[in-house]
């Protein structure tokens, strides 16, 4: 057992800053389809630049060396109904350093994430009384969010290094609630997203392809809250600004809790969105991730810049 704490604890260490796709409060989400729209295509890509470590003590170390990653993704979106749409993120990750003693790069297929929603409420959605068609101004947007991110990303065991490593390794499901209300027709919205994660368990055979001797291993169930802002300057251009974070429990080792390997973390994300068309939106963003506790297999502490291209197509159905 003492063994398999010195891996996990060195695993924890090695995983700080290449802990990939990730959902709920994220900066990474698929874009939800309005009611005219049919499907979405859209091209990512961040630039991740980590500000430093968790050390042995638990506590966090700024660092002088570059340590970054850039992930180019692309994603898609349909709507079946009026209720019930669903999503696809692929990312590949490019991972770079110059730490001592190990390789300076490294790239792969991050895990996928699929994702969808049942929208039970929408906004200003139209009903009839008495013969006549009217539109619903109380009303908000409501939905219960689901997905699933599939470890097709290389994780500590099958990495040859850290800079290799662009999953984690394990089947993680979420389940949560999505709520927007606008407060300014055409001005403001305001939103709110809740969802809880559940990693399953995992056996592990080797550590960066070594064979070691088996071991479960679980990472914590994570639950996830973000509020944001949306203001529309015009009929082209949009503005937001959101607050989100994440508590994540501890990891287990055969069904045993290791003691400090519980997370969290705030951040803020601004972004900017251009609209030239009805069919097209361009997003560049700035995220600042602010670690609290946690040896930072999500909680690295980071500044990222990103930028997506999406394309609808349009809905020519009456739902």
């Amino acid at each position: 057992m003492k063994k398999l704490l010195i891996i996990l604890i060195l695993l924890i260490g090695s995983e700080v800053s290449y802990s990939q796709v990730c959902c709920g409060g994220g900066v990474y989400d698929l874009a939800v389809l309005s009611l005219n729209k049919r499907a979405l295509f859209s091209m990512g890509y961040k630039y991740d630049n980590f500000m430093g470590v968790w050390d042995s003590d638990n506590q966090w170390r700024k660092i002088s060396q570059s340590y970054y990653q850039m992930t180019p993704s692309l994603s898609a979106a349909y709507r079946f109904n009026k209720h019930l749409q669903a999503g696809l993120l692929v990312p590949y990750i490019f991972n770079a350093n110059d730490l001592p003693g190990l390789p300076s790069n490294g790239n792969g297929i991050g895990d996928i994430v699929l994702s969808g929603r049942y929208e039970i409420f929408h906004e200003y959605a139209l009903y009839k009384e008495k013969g006549k068609i009217k539109t619903d101004h109380v009303t908000p947007y409501f939905a219960i969010t689901f997905g699933m991110t599939l470890p097709s990303g290389k994780s500590d065991e099958n990495a040859n290094s850290e800079v290799d490593i662009t999953g984690k390794g394990f089947y993680t499901t979420s389940l949560g609630l999505s709520f927007i209300k606008t407060i300014m027709k055409d001005k403001i919205q305001l939103g709110t997203d809740l969802s809880w994660q559940h990693s399953f368990p995992k056996t592990f055979t080797k550590y960066y392809n070594q064979d070691i001797q088996p071991y479960d291993r679980k990472q914590g169930d994570r639950f996830n809250a973000a509020i944001s802002a949306n203001y529309f300057i015009n009929f082209y251009n949009s503005v937001s600004l959101s607050v989100a974070g994440f508590v994540q429990n501890s990891y287990s080792i055969n069904d045993a809790k290791v003691d400090n390997t519980n997370e969290s973390t705030v951040n803020f994300t601004a972004s900017y969105t251009y609209y030239p068309k009805t069919y097209l939106r361009i997003t560049p963003l700035f995220k600042w991730n602010i670690p609290s506790n946690g040896f930072g297999t999500n909680t690295a502490g980071s500044l990222l810049f990103g930028i997506n291209l999406v394309y609808y197509i349009e809905n020519l159905d009456d739902f």
